[in-house]
């Protein structure tokens, strides 16, 4: 029977969960698989030897950075599982600020909380940036999604403890929208905060930062579906990931000038925010700073060094 870790880093847990979000294929993977090591559902202290280790969440402390190398060395296959663990993921904002700042808002210096000092002989000492799993160990698997759909789960998880190749769908979240894209002329970028967005036309088509074009298909479009536009928590699209020269940013410049007749430069001056708006789920990614146009490294603290 296939052994199974699952390892918590910097993360809100969401990941684990979502497994037990396979429903009756959670049966089918217990019949094959055994969870022997999950901190979130079972009461296990050290991680033993297994065949599969799954670790979700960022690299944020020290802690967690000898609790993945410790997986890596007792597993046969190590998964990247959710945005967190493959590039940084939501936890990768807090290298807009130093490791300082980011204490202090915590315990000193937050409005809606009594000030209190750093506990600092039980609080593990955060890196001076957040990282995703594979800038420390050699990696065998991605399954990006925040958390990564229960239908995806399945079709990877299943396949996997049966020792077969999983098939991932490679396409774009705009592949699953149902959205009309139309060439409309407009010179405004709209905050998505204004205004009354047509249900049934495409967000960029509007004026409104959508990055379905350039996240990784796998959810179905369900924001978009729901009316709010796509905020990148699949990770970055296949054709981003492979072309150093394609970035989240660029992409979405071009698509925005293509279908407004824009100036590209005309777009680029009214973008905003662009560490949460554009990189809020990728900034912690090595990968993706390291793009030959990536404004990661403007964005990240200059003190910080990778």
């Amino acid at each position: 029977m296939v052994t199974i870790a699952l390892e918590t880093l910097a993360s809100c847990s969401g990941c684990e969960i979502s497994i037990l979000d396979l429903h009756e294929e959670l049966l089918e993977l217990l019949d094959n698989a055994e969870i022997v090591y999950a901190p979130v559902l079972l009461d296990a202290k050290e991680i033993p030897e297994v065949d599969i280790a799954i670790v979700s969440g960022s690299v944020r402390n020290q802690e967690n950075k000898e609790r993945l190398e410790e997986l890596r060395a007792k597993s046969k296959i190590l998964i990247n599982y959710g945005t967190c663990a493959c590039y940084g993921g939501i936890t990768g904002m807090a290298d807009l600020y130093t490791p300082e700042e980011v204490t202090s808002r915590t315990y000193t210096d937050n409005p809606s909380t009594e000030p209190a000092e750093l506990p600092s002989e039980v609080v593990p000492e955060l890196l001076p940036i957040v990282h995703a799993a594979s800038d420390f160990t050699e990696v065998d698997g991605y399954i990006p999604g925040c958390p990564p759909k229960e239908r995806l789960v399945g079709d990877i998880l299943i396949p996997l403890i049966h020792d077969e190749a999983p098939v991932v769908p490679k396409k774009s979240v705009c592949a699953d929208c149902q959205r009309r894209m139309e060439h409309v002329e407009f010179d405004k970028i709209h905050r998505r905060v204004e205004g009354d967005p047509d249900p049934e036309k495409c967000f960029l088509s509007q004026g409104y930062i959508c990055l379905g074009s350039v996240t990784l298909g796998r959810c179905g479009a369900l924001c978009t579906a729901a009316g709010v536009a796509c905020h990148g928590c699949g990770g970055p699209s296949l054709d981003v990931l492979r072309e150093p020269s394609h970035d989240i940013y660029n992409g979405v410049i071009k698509r925005i000038a293509h279908l407004s007749k824009m100036p590209e430069k005309d777009v680029e001056k009214q973008m905003y925010d662009m560490g949460h708006l554009i990189y809020g789920f990728v900034i912690g990614s090595k990968i993706m700073e390291d793009k030959l146009v990536s404004k990661i490294p403007q964005l990240v603290k200059k003190e910080v060094v990778r």
